[in-house]
């Protein structure tokens, strides 16, 4: 069962790997920070215009441990051996960091949701990772209600600015006036 919660990313984010699904995660992140290392043996032509940090290496399960630190919010493991990744996630587990494999949503101690960010409001949406197609579906159409609810809210507010009936002018709304 997954706890949906929200999680302060001033520390570091490690990605491990830098193929299709990595960029697309990674781009993601950077809406929220820019605090994020990603290391793989070779990197999608997406990543060379992103700022993040990039290290070049062949990862192994003898080299990973020495890319973990204190300084680590979670790791995102997107290489393309499932074995490497089940085992990769069993270090991070040992060392009591987070992880998300890309593959394998039973091993993952976080999924992520199709979010909706606005000034003052943050959404997370999700099928607890069964279909994340529905999860982007539905984001969508809440994006869309969201925005609607927010002219009505600025209608309103401008009404109570002029000292109108709110009652009246939340009717005008409801009709469509």
């Amino acid at each position: 069962m997954y706890f949906p919660i929200i999680i302060n990313t001033n520390k570091e984010v490690l990605v491990i790997g830098a193929g299709n699904v990595a960029l697309r995660k990674t781009k993601k992140l950077l809406e929220f920070t820019n605090n994020i290392k990603v290391v793989s043996s070779e990197f999608n032509i997406g990543f060379n215009n992103l700022n993040i940090k990039k290290i070049k290496m062949e990862i192994n399960e003898e080299n990973f441990p020495t890319l973990l630190n204190d300084e680590i919010s979670f790791v995102i493991l997107s290489l393309n051996s499932k074995e490497l990744n089940g085992k990769l996630c069993n270090i991070c587990k040992k060392n009591k960091i987070m992880v998300n494999v890309v593959d394998d949503k039973e091993l993952s101690d976080i999924i992520f949701p199709a979010v909706i960010e606005r000034e003052h409001l943050l959404i997370a949406i999700s099928t607890k990772g069964e279909c994340p197609y529905y999860s982007k579906k539905l984001k969508e159409e809440i994006a869309e209600f969201i925005e609607r609810k927010d002219k009505e809210a600025k209608i309103l507010i401008d009404a109570r600015k002029k000292g109108d009936t709110l009652n009246d002018t939340y009717d005008k709304i409801k009709r469509g006036l």
